[in-house]
């Protein structure tokens, strides 16, 4: 089992300095770079502790690595499982429930992962658990699993593309993303990028009627108006930061 502790950033990042910098990058200096080099180097060092220590006192709460060696085991089998990064899934419970437990919004989605009735019930089905709105541990398996259908739905993007559009799929529903997929298709973009869709989910409300005209044979968008698009972009754009930073932090 991984250990976390609650004030360990300023020491990670201080062994990750010793050792070369940070995870995954690799710094050569030749012999004969000029002395500037390695004070930039020490600057950039530090502005990255700095930017990494606001991001936890701005965006993690203070029971984060508490609640990350709690539930650490879980996510990381499951995110083995279904192929995706356990620090995405961790991303994506920051953003939905900030771990508590007992989150609930105003539409009846629950838990940490906050899954909605219907869904659970599906998955209740597909997986045989019962008790996802009551079990965190459960609640978290059903959510990762609810993940990777999204993922599914859209197998010619690559591979954080991907990632991008089912999230966007795992907020406001696949069909939706499908609707604004036709509508960049139209305008002659690459349907399987989350930029293209991000320009496109605002496109689906009745004010561009027109535009559906051409894009549908019925006028209309096959999933219905879609009006909550503002929600579903920072959804998608505020997981990828929080997820960039939790892939510095571990």
């Amino acid at each position: 089992m991984i250990r976390f502790w609650p004030h360990g950033i300023g020491a990670w990042l201080l062994i990750a300095f010793l050792m070369g910098g940070c995870a995954q990058q690799e710094v050569q200096t030749p012999a004969t770079s000029e002395p500037d080099t390695l004070i930039s180097l020490v600057k950039r060092k530090i502005e990255e502790k700095k930017r990494l220590e606001e991001f936890r006192r701005r965006r993690l709460p203070r029971d984060f690595f508490i609640k990350i060696e709690q539930y650490y085991p879980i996510i990381r089998k499951y995110s083995k499982r279904y192929g995706l990064d356990w620090r995405l899934i961790v991303a994506q419970i920051l953003k939905e429930s900030r771990f508590r437990e007992d989150a609930r919004s105003h539409v009846g989605a629950m838990g940490l992962m906050q899954i909605m009735p219907y869904t659970a019930r599906e998955i209740t089905r597909e997986l045989d658990i019962e008790y996802i709105e009551k079990d965190p541990r459960e609640n978290i398996t059903a959510g990762i699993y609810h993940m990777y259908k999204q993922l599914k739905y859209f197998p010619e993007a690559r591979r954080v593309e991907r990632i991008k559009l089912a999230l966007a799929a795992y907020n406001c529903g696949p069909g939706h993303v499908f609707d604004a997929q036709d509508i960049a298709r139209y305008l002659g973009m690459d349907p399987n990028t989350w930029r293209a869709v991000k320009a496109c989910l605002p496109k689906l409300t009745s004010k561009d009627w027109k535009l559906h005209l051409e894009v549908w044979e019925l006028g209309v968008p096959n999933y219905g108006y879609f009006y909550g698009f503002d929600q579903t972009i920072d959804y998608v754009d505020d997981i990828w930061e929080i997820y960039s930073y939790l892939r510095k932090m571990f």
